[in-house]
């Protein structure tokens, strides 16, 4: 019984991990995509100059 529940620790643990790089990845994914901008509708940097 001791192993287990020691693979069952395991696999709970691995699963915590995936789901942190994951979380991790999606926030590199939105701090890197250029936003869309509410006057033009285009995407392009922050502060970007309207011509």
């Amino acid at each position: 019984m001791t192993v287990v529940t020691a693979l069952l620790a395991f696999a709970v643990g691995a699963a915590v991990g995936l789901a942190v790089l994951a979380a991790g990845e999606l926030r590199w994914e939105a701090r890197t995509r250029l936003p869309r901008c509410t006057t033009c509708g285009e995407q392009h940097p922050r502060h970007a100059a309207h011509r």
